[in-house]
């Protein structure tokens, strides 16, 4: 999935994500509908969506906040390889509003 990054006060090449705090652990959010409502979803076994600006992440973390999903906006370098894990949990494949 490509991504435009940008530099970190390290100099490192980095892009947002959101992870979504579950009791089984970090989730990532891997596709969002816009329309007729925002939908995000997790999927297993995928790679999370980047986001080029924080305040965009910020925006949609806060809307899942607000509806009882805890998410946390990560700054994620470049070279790191991100996927929600492969277990068959009752989340997997979940969907929020």
């Amino acid at each position: 999935m490509e991504c435009k990054t940008h530099k970190n006060s390290a100099k490192v090449s980095c892009r947002w994500a959101i992870g979504l705090l579950f009791a089984s652990g970090l989730k990532y959010v891997t596709r969002l509908e816009n329309t007729p409502k925002k939908y995000f979803y997790w999927e297993s076994g995928r790679e999370p969506l980047y986001f080029e600006h924080k305040r965009t992440a910020d925006d949609y973390a806060f809307c899942m906040a607000v509806n009882g999903y805890p998410a946390v906006v990560m700054e994620v370098p470049d070279g790191f390889i991100l996927k929600n894990p492969d277990n068959t949990n009752s989340e997997e494949g979940a969907k929020a509003i």
